[in-house]
């Protein structure tokens, strides 16, 4: 078995539809074999076939304390319920978000000797399936978000500042009616709410917000690369 590299987002692969398995044979089958490695080398409890550069119908799949399996040319025929969980993927490395999954599905696919199963799923197991078969129709998780601002860091607060926003400080000099030794300084310090933003927002709706206000000082209270920044010329 040959643990295989992952797609990350946003690879175009990611974003394809992949194609209908017409037979079940060795090749397919050392896919699902490969697949089933590079999913537990990487600690993940789904991988589909585009994320591993196949633009082939298959899945594989592990829950805790059950066997690996595939699932090749998976179908969700039937949902009930809606629930909000936390989900990550392997193509998006390092981030999680709050998305909307149903309670409990009805599936059914070819096993890999290519005979049709049926199987019924809900919790982790279903979630992981519905993930897994997005993936299949080019969707990924981050299409699922519940907002924006729900995508975060591992291990990192929804509270903390989001990934898409902006955070910069801006040193404007009002030196011209002083001693060129006493410059003053207004220091802003700002954010650019781009997680807020969506297809149909407009740019003003990225303006910068104030968080701090004028902060005047000695010129000799900032570090050499600001003084030099702000220096007039000679």
């Amino acid at each position: 078995m040959t643990i295989l590299p992952i797609r990350v987002f946003p690879d175009p692969i990611l974003r394809k539809k992949a194609r209908q398995i017409k037979r079940v044979d060795d090749s397919i089958r050392s896919l699902a074999h490969d697949m089933i490695a590079t999913m537990k080398n990487a600690g993940g409890v789904g991988l589909a076939g585009p994320q591993v550069g196949q633009l082939k119908r298959i899945v594989t799949i592990q829950v805790p304390e059950q066997d690996a399996f595939a699932m090749i040319n998976p179908e969700v025929t039937h949902r009930e319920g809606t629930r909000e969980v936390t989900e990550g993927c392997l193509s998006v490395p390092g981030y999680q978000g709050l998305v909307t999954r149903s309670v409990l599905i009805n599936a059914r696919a070819l096993d890999e000797n290519g005979s049709r199963f049926k199987l019924t799923a809900e919790e982790l197991l279903s979630q992981a399936i519905e993930h897994e078969v997005d993936h299949l129709n080019g969707i990924v998780f981050l299409d699922h978000l519940v907002a924006h601002e729900e995508l975060h860091k591992n291990g990192v607060s929804p509270d903390e500042p989001h990934w898409h926003d902006v955070g910069y400080t801006l040193y404007v000099s009002h030196s011209e009616p002083l001693p060129q030794d006493l410059q003053m300084v207004e220091v802003l310090k700002s954010v650019a709410r781009l997680s807020r933003l969506s297809s149909e927002s407009s740019v003003s709706e990225a303006a910068y917000e104030v968080s701090d206000g004028v902060a005047p000082r000695h010129e000799h209270d900032h570090p050499a690369v600001l003084h030099q920044l702000l220096k007039k010329p000679d």
